[in-house]
């Protein structure tokens, strides 16, 4: 009798252990999108993270939400680039330009924050060391296996790459790289995460080869939340 007890006992905790275990592996149902011109990685990227939430726009409504900065970059004599806009406030040069020719760039995590709330989903963190606090490698995959989907930033070598510097037209210093890329994370397992590329497509990635891509940014991430909730309006009906 001594004998079963211990058995069914040991069984109980075993099932218990394996309810409280958290998941180590999980893939978003979001279909992958190819960016529509040749540098809104980010507007694409947040736009498969969005759908996620049943929320439908197209890119341009969500730069508009960004805001895009026209002005050209300009260079020092030496023909090092100079002054450019901001990425930290708005989407910079022209998103159908070449980076390679410094006729556009991209945006950073503040506009496409600013994006995602605009589109009506919540953020549950947003950040980067360049600018403060980053988005750890950990909460990226934690927020994934909680359902949350991540636009991230990397080097489209996947792999990390040093930045350059130059000073806005704001008088803010901008860390950049012209292989500046932002990718959204859909899936997670214990070696690997699940990428929709808006250029390259999807494919797993060895978490060591994407956590590389990901320094080059400092950790810079926007995780999306649901929609907010509001109570429904209940109306009284009035007395004659």
């Amino acid at each position: 009798m001594v004998g079963l007890f211990k058995l069914a006992f040991a069984a109980v905790v075993a099932l218990a252990a394996t309810q409280a275990a958290p998941p180590t592996e999980r893939v978003l149902d979001i279909p992958w999108h190819h960016q529509e011109h040749n540098l809104t990685c980010e507007a694409s990227a947040l736009k498969m993270a969005l759908s996620y939430y049943r929320v439908s726009t197209d890119e341009l409504t969500l730069l508009g939400y960004m805001s895009i900065d026209s002005r050209p970059a300009q260079f020092n004599v030496q023909g090092r680039l100079r002054t450019w806009g901001d990425p930290a406030a708005g989407f910079v040069g022209n998103p159908d330009g070449h980076i390679e020719r410094y006729t556009g760039y991209g945006v950073y995590f503040q506009p496409v924050e600013r994006a995602a709330l605009a589109a009506g989903v919540t953020v549950m963190k947003a950040g980067s060391g360049l600018y403060g606090s980053p988005v750890t490698p950990a909460e990226l995959y934690g927020a994934v296996l909680d359902g949350h989907p991540v636009v991230a930033w990397i080097s489209n070598t996947y792999h990390q790459v040093p930045l350059g510097h130059y000073v806005a037209y704001d008088g803010a210093s901008v860390g950049y790289t012209l292989t500046e890329h932002a990718v959204t994370i859909i899936g997670v397992k214990p070696d690997a995460v699940l990428i929709d590329d808006p250029w390259f497509g999807r494919a797993w990635h060895p978490k060591a080869q994407f956590e590389s891509a990901y320094a080059t940014f400092a950790g810079m991430a926007v995780i999306l939340g649901p929609r907010p909730y509001r109570r429904p309006t209940v109306w009284k009906q009035s007395r004659q």
